[in-house]
């Protein structure tokens, strides 16, 4: 007490600003106390002003001087008749109101409550919103066809949490189909895809796509017909690998045939799903090639790549799937014969897939893990000869899958 004393009577500014808070504090008793027979309603809030937000507004008001004011809530109802709600305490003068689903003038309610929960009388003031987020994200949604495929892409450039539905429609052997997919996305920029399109007439399919948030709102993005891309698994029998130690500029076709694998087992469309110990493993350090001849020129457009199952963790149910020395990572390349040099494609990343169960690795795993050459934009490759694939993290995998199609 001495010591907090001294320094209230060295230093007044300390002194009074304790004094402050103290008097403050027999304020706030009065403030918060309750009382059950309190029926008697605050005052109105004065709004001042308000500053347009993205969907939104910064409401700026004065309390009414009621001693047992609690808060000021600013209130409105949505387009899809939900009341959206947001409120400030008595040691601040202005809340943020968000959640309209367009730009322009809006009409919103304002009230005072106490601590016995009386309400004020609402006022209603107007208020001038920005472009909500999902606006943001419906002006730059991007549809772009794929191999068997639709890719969607958008920006979010508030990072708000929004959803993208996907209506499609297309004819099936003659008869009309319907497919309702919904992504959630929190990303600044996010790339979501819609797969197995398979068998569809004239490879053509029609497509609505709504932007809607947190608050109900949905709005139209894209309405259109777009034309799926269509490739081919490339034939096998026409591939060569050619031997360790062959070099194609600077680049050296690494040995596959370490620890019980086999060069061999990487081309011949045999994965461990029902043939274990059939694999290609290099005591190569990362990053090594290997080089395919593929017999003609090709365009390129997808790979699968099948993982080594067997190994060292092959007792439980996961096997090697997704860990172990399985090659994770790889770069891709195609040969420019009219400059004989690698000319880079893209780098792929096998992410480990969330699973409700460990015998889902499995089931996930023998599918193989897919990629598109040209990820941000599906297409074919130049005409080439030799493939490259260079792998960056990883010595094992147990085979490689080409689809494109031949000139």
């Amino acid at each position: 007490m001495q010591l907090i004393r001294f320094t209230f009577l060295r230093n007044p500014f300390v002194f009074m600003f304790g004094l402050y808070f103290m008097l403050m504090g027999c304020e706030d008793t009065k403030r918060y106390a309750i009382s059950s027979d309190d029926t008697t309603p605050p005052g109105i809030p004065i709004f001042i002003d308000s500053k347009p937000l993205p969907g939104g507004a910064r409401v700026f008001f004065r309390f009414p001087k009621d001693e047992d004011v609690l808060y000021v809530e600013a209130s409105y109802t949505n387009s899809s008749d939900q009341i959206v709600r947001s409120i400030a305490s008595y040691f601040t003068d202005s809340l943020d109101i968000v959640g309209f689903d367009r730009s322009g003038e809006h009409i919103i309610k304002l009230c005072a409550v106490d601590r016995a929960g009386n309400r004020s009388e609402e006022i209603n003031e107007t208020v001038t919103a920005l472009d909500p987020p999902l606006q943001h994200v419906a002006n730059s949604m991007q549809i772009l066809s794929s191999f068997n495929a639709i890719l969607l892409k958008w920006n979010n450039t508030f990072t708000e949490p929004i959803y993208v539905e996907v209506n499609l429609k297309y004819l099936q052997n003659g008869a009309m189909l319907q497919k309702k997919t919904i992504f959630s996305s929190l990303l600044l920029n996010d790339i979501q895809s819609i797969e197995d399109l398979v068998n569809i007439d004239e490879d053509k399919i029609s497509l609505d796509v709504f932007v809607k948030d947190k608050f109900g709102n949905s709005i139209p993005a894209l309405d259109t017909t777009i034309v799926l891309l269509s490739d081919l698994v490339l034939n096998k029998d026409l591939w060569t690998l050619p031997a360790p130690g062959f070099k194609m500029a600077e680049v050296l076709q690494t040995d596959g045939n370490y620890f019980g694998g086999n060069m061999s087992d990487l081309i011949d469309g045999i994965t461990e799903e029902n043939n274990p110990n059939n694999f290609f493993y290099t005591k190569s350090i990362n990053p090594w090639s290997v080089i395919v001849d593929l017999g003609e020129e090709c365009e390129l457009s997808r790979i699968v790549t099948h993982q080594r199952y067997s190994g060292e963790q092959s007792f439980s149910t996961q096997g090697n799937y997704y860990r172990g020395n399985n090659v994770l990572a790889y770069n891709m390349y195609i040969w420019d014969a009219e400059i004989n040099a690698w000319e880079f494609v893209s780098r792929n990343d096998i992410q480990t897939p969330v699973v409700k169960q460990e015998t889902d690795y499995k089931i996930i795993g023998d599918n193989g893990d897919e990629a598109f050459l040209y990820p941000e934009e599906p297409r074919f490759s130049k005409p080439t000869r030799f493939f490259r694939f260079e792998a960056i993290k990883g010595s094992y995998i147990s085979e490689i899958t080409l689809y494109g199609k031949k000139l």
